[in-house]
């Protein structure tokens, strides 16, 4: 399995580069490729992040751990269906002893994938907030860009999905682009910054 830290960097460097290329055809462009970039810039924000946040859960997975190990934000936004588990277990016998959970918190989970066709498919605020709060990452930052991610993805549904052309002049529909570039390299920084130490200081842990 390729290295946890080599794969955030080039997925981080990929995406970076391709927002460069963005940047640099939003030039004069017109509103037909300027709304065409608007989808591209959108696809490196729900990829990337899509991407990234697999491969922690893959790497968490890799190390086998027992379901007592994992931290219980990852189990809460990826698990749920553990805690209908538990309450199925309880009754009066089990409640006077010391340990009631002990045995199923020892057996080994895996943490649900994340399913790419099905999931994050809307890379809203909303929903990029979940996930931040899943691996419990520091959310100060990203939060400053909440409003522009929403209207980043209502641009990329209004073209991608109705085909609907902005009626915005040219000249403001370029500094649009070019702002959400720079809206989604902030969020991929942020991201790729605070998962690269996510093992080195234990966040996957309980």
């Amino acid at each position: 399995m390729p290295q946890f830290e080599d794969f955030i960097s080039e997925n981080y460097d990929s995406r970076i580069s391709t927002l460069a290329r963005i940047k640099a055809r939003s030039l004069g462009a017109d509103t037909l490729v300027l709304s065409a970039l608007t989808v591209l810039a959108y696809a490196q924000l729900e990829g990337g992040v899509k991407d990234a946040s697999a491969c922690v859960i893959k790497h968490v997975n890799a190390r086998n751990m027992e379901l007592g190990e994992i931290a219980p934000k990852l189990l809460a936004w990826r698990n749920q269906d553990e805690i209908a588990r538990f309450r199925l277990m309880v009754d009066f016998d089990m409640i006077g002893t010391t340990s009631p959970f002990a045995p199923a918190l020892k057996r080994r989970v895996k943490v649900k994938a994340i399913n790419r066709r099905h999931e994050l498919n809307q890379m809203s605020w909303a929903a990029l907030k979940r996930l931040y709060d899943g691996f419990g990452l520091d959310l100060a930052f990203v939060e400053r860009s909440a409003a522009r991610i929403d209207e980043l993805v209502d641009a990329r549904n209004e073209a991608a999905h109705h085909g609907v052309m902005p009626k915005t002049a040219a000249a403001l529909l370029e500094n649009q682009v070019r702002q959400n570039v720079l809206t989604v390299e902030n969020v991929l920084t942020d991201l790729s910054l605070q998962l690269l130490t996510f093992f080195s200081n234990r966040m996957h842990r309980r």
